[in-house]
């Protein structure tokens, strides 16, 4: 790090690894309590089924960032760290990667290969946490199936159970029939899919007529129990109490009525199949239905589906639709859209099957956590919009199923199970009470670091977990220790392929993130997500913004290498013009200062990256850095030099949140140099600058001049002229400063400013406009082709003539799509701005 040879461009791969080594080996990351006001962020625990992906990369980001301010604001910052066990997930992936099934394998050295896993990918995440520059306390992390985490579940889970928040119960889950395991409700995705609805013809006992059936599972008739309409129906008034035959079972069911049917669904009569529906299952209880339990495990027919016995659903549906029609049972097909609800965790089709599971009593235990909250114990949410979803939830509530049919988890407890069956624990039923067991709260809830650290200050996440993880870690808090968890939480956006699918290991849609840090370099990935991400939206991928990091390192990296160009001197010219222009640049980084810790409070950092980009390209580079350099010729006096260095190091300490590595490099390089007084502590622990009063006449000025020069340099670009040139500029305030003009003459590289007259010919200047003031610069003569022009002005013409035509033609505004229609009318637009173009080409010809 103390390299003092400087390089033409930051060396990203080989500095990075020293820089973070540093930081760490020093202990600048570690917290333990003390006399600072505490400042706390836990990380949402990467599953350890692989690498991270560009979702993880910008939650982690934003996390660092607003770290890393906390530290240089003067907290006691403590970011923990996790990786949590994700038992579905994880035992999927060894499954698969292994090829051959876990009871082939046996419990004992499944779990061997286990945690073989686990330590090979947590290494993996580790590092490349590290990569992105996260600062946090790694003597704190936690894995969600460690010693501390188990015994706490297991405490947790017994007081329920004796309480008489859990139970066991034989019913209607949701199965995933790849992992084989059941699911809770929150784990199962919805998906809008084109289907079937298929209408059977059932044969009315001792009649000679039938009653049409709609269903859209027709594999699942051998498991029909009775048919069933609504009460109000009057076309099947007359059917009621009747038997009908099954198809192909030949097995006698009733007509029945409940008011859950909706009559203009298909028919208005549906089978009823109680062992794979939970609705279904409602209607068998209220009507004392026979239940008959036809799928199993593995998504295949049992014994029950007779000569379809051990097909899967599908392939049965298939063959059974077949034998329908063959026999005469099919009436019709009609095309039917409808939900789907797939694996979260295996993306496969899910099943309603009857199994013996546990489930925690969520309306009794919310009712008692959340009840007669104190408003000091209120959340804090961004977005805002956020509560809605909440509200929905809680409205909606079910039991939550908790066991998983799996071997890789926290165990069920023993001393409350009543066989000898292998489960373990639905992996959110560690992680909600994850705020609390990083500080041994469910084990000692009295202890001083939770009293410390707890209630967490941030939580940043993505709205994808809140339903698994956000509602559980707040219903949990007050349940358990009675306190909120959090004070703030923000949910970031979703970071999506350019399928607009969300990024996830189990898609593998992520790009490869080795590849990009050993490509672009951590600064430059930090800088390219922030932007990519405004406050809490959902973003697309683009690689692109990572080459935005580029540029606003490229340009700190030259503004840093300019400055050590600087030599003192001691006489001392142009004092009124440097004391001007730095009373400019003092001002605007004070209103910085002010508008970044708005909105960094508000979450909006893509927003403040922006800003501060903003600032230093216009208003430190362009106009500060390059008047020094132009009025002083390199030469300044020890004073001047020193307030060059301190503006520089408050943006050095304001872009660290952001840029933590060139920033610290940097840093690094400045202590070294005896001619610029220093700080001699590394950058990320020192103080962030606190805000001061603006003197608005001195920023106004300062912003009238970095305009000015901006458009004189438009002008030269405009006209291709070269900076060497002198130009001449016009202006219409008799009263302007003289030592705004000798600055403006001296960065616009001017012949002189003149009071502008009355009689000017306007048509012969580049103007633009400042508040009241008018400002000319004359333009080149500029020589044109003419007959280029000519003809190009005559196919435009034309042009525009056929559209005109086409958009009056009452046959195509009728047929055309009104996104053709507006293309047309962007085409119109276009050609009259280039006519209009062109013809003004024409006339300056003419001077």
């Amino acid at each position: 790090m103390n390299s003092r040879k400087i390089e033409k461009e930051y060396n990203f791969i080989k500095n990075d690894k020293l820089i973070y080594n540093y930081w760490e080996k020093n202990k600048y990351f570690n917290s333990l309590p003390d006399k600072r006001l505490s400042y706390v962020v836990i990380m949402p625990p990467p599953n350890i089924t692989g690498v991270l992906h560009m979702g993880h990369i910008l939650n982690n980001t934003i996390q660092d960032v607003l770290t890393r301010k906390a530290r240089l604001e003067g907290f006691n910052t403590c970011w923990v760290p996790g990786l949590d066990h994700a038992s579905i997930a994880t035992e999927h992936k060894i499954i698969t990667e292994l090829g051959i099934s876990k009871e082939k394998i046996g419990l004992k050295r499944f779990l061997k290969l286990a945690n073989k896993w686990k330590l090979k990918y947590s290494k993996t995440i580790i590092k490349q946490l590290k990569q992105i520059g996260c600062s946090c306390d790694w003597q704190r992390l936690k894995f969600s199936l460690d010693d501390n985490f188990s015994k706490s579940v297991q405490k947790i889970f017994i007081n329920l159970y004796k309480d008489g928040y859990l139970y066991k119960k034989y019913g209607i889950v949701n199965w995933d029939t790849k992992t084989k395991t059941a699911l809770s409700n929150e784990e199962i995705q919805y998906k809008m899919c084109r289907g079937k609805l298929y209408y059977i013809k059932y044969q009315l006992k001792n009649e000679n007529n039938y009653i049409i059936v709609a269903t859209k599972r027709p594999e699942t008739i051998f498991a029909d129990t009775a048919l069933c309409v609504n009460p109000t129906d009057k076309r099947y008034l007359n059917y009621r109490n009747k038997k009908v035959i099954v198809p192909i079972s030949s097995k006698e069911i009733p007509i029945i009525a409940d008011n859950y049917v909706d009559p203009k669904f298909g028919s208005g009569c549906v089978k009823i199949t109680p062992a794979h529906d939970y609705n279904d299952k409602l209607i068998a209880e209220r009507h004392k239905l026979e239940i008959i339990n036809l799928i199993d495990k593995n998504g295949k027919l049992n014994k029950s589906g007779l000569y379809f016995a051990g097909q899967s659903v599908k392939k049965a549906r298939i063959k059974i639709i077949e034998f329908l029609k063959k026999n005469n049972y099919f009436f019709k097909i009609k095309e039917s859209n409808s939900q789907i609800g797939y694996s979260e965790r295996s993306n496969t089709e899910v099943e309603q099957l009857l199994s013996s599971q546990w489930f925690l009593k969520m309306n009794l235990l919310v009712k008692k956590a959340l009840h007669n909250i104190p408003q000091k114990d209120i959340i804090k949410l961004y977005p805002k919009k956020i509560k809605k979803k909440i509200k929905d939830w809680f409205l909606n509530l079910k039991d939550w199923n908790i066991s998983r049919q799996l071997w890789w988890g926290h165990r069920i407890p023993e001393c409350c199970k009543t066989d000898k069956t292998v489960e373990v624990l639905d992996t959110w039923f560690s992680a909600w009470i994850w705020p609390i067991v990083i500080f041994n709260g469910i084990m000692n809830n009295n202890n001083y670091e939770l009293q410390y650290y707890y209630p967490i200050t941030e939580l940043v996440t993505g709205d994808d977990i809140l339903f698994f993880w956000v509602i559980r870690m707040i219903i949990a808090g007050f349940f358990f220790i009675q306190k909120k968890p959090f004070k703030n939480i923000y949910f970031n956006g979703i970071v999506k392929d350019s399928n607009r699918l969300k990024m996830s290991k189990s898609l593998g849609n992520s790009p490869n993130i080795k590849q990009i840090f050993n490509k672009y370099g951590a600064d430059s990935v930090r800088c390219g997500i922030l932007i990519m991400a405004p406050i809490g939206k959902d973003m697309v991928f683009n690689p692109d913004t990572f080459l935005i990091g580029n540029k606003i390192k490229k340009k700190i990296w030259n503004a840093f290498k300019l400055i050590l160009t600087f030599n003192i001197k001691t006489q001392k010219n142009n004092i009124e013009i440097n004391n001007y222009i730095f009373s400019g640049i003092k001002n605007k980084l004070y209103l910085l200062v002010k508008l970044l810790n708005k909105l960094l409070k508000k979450y909006k950092l893509s927003k403040g990256l922006i800003i501060i980009y903003s600032f230093f390209k216009k208003d430190f580079c362009s106009v500060f850095l390059e008047s020094t350099k132009i009025i002083n010729c390199y030469n300044l006096t020890y004073s001047f030099l020193k307030k060059i260095s301190q503006v520089f190091r408050k943006i050095l300490i304001i872009l660290h949140p952001f840029i933590p590595f060139l920033t610290e490099y940097i840093w690094s390089i400045l202590k070294l140099k005896k001619n610029i007084l220093h700080n001699k502590k590394p950058l990320l622990i020192q103080k962030w600058p606190t805000e001061k009063n603006v003197n608005i006449n001195i920023l106004n000025e300062f912003k009238k001049i970095t305009k000015i020069i901006l458009q004189i340099r438009k002008f030269r670009e405009i006209y291709k002229i070269y900076n060497k040139i002198q130009v001449l500029v016009y202006c219409n305030n008799k009263k302007d400063h003289q030592v705004k003009q000798n600055i403006l003459i001296l960065l616009g590289n001017l012949k002189s400013i003149k009071c502008l007259k009355q009689k000017n010919n306007y048509n012969k200047y580049y103007s633009f406009i400042l508040a009241d003031e008018i400002y000319l610069i004359k333009r080149p003569k500029e020589r044109f082709d003419i007959k280029k022009i000519k003809q190009e002005l005559s196919y435009y013409k034309n042009y525009l003539d056929k559209i005109i035509l086409k958009l009056k033609t009452s046959s195509f505004l009728k047929k055309a799509p009104q996104k053709i229609i507006n293309l047309e009318k962007n085409k119109k637009r276009y050609c009259l701005n280039k006519i209009n173009l062109l013809n003004l080409k024409l006339t300056s010809s003419k001077y």
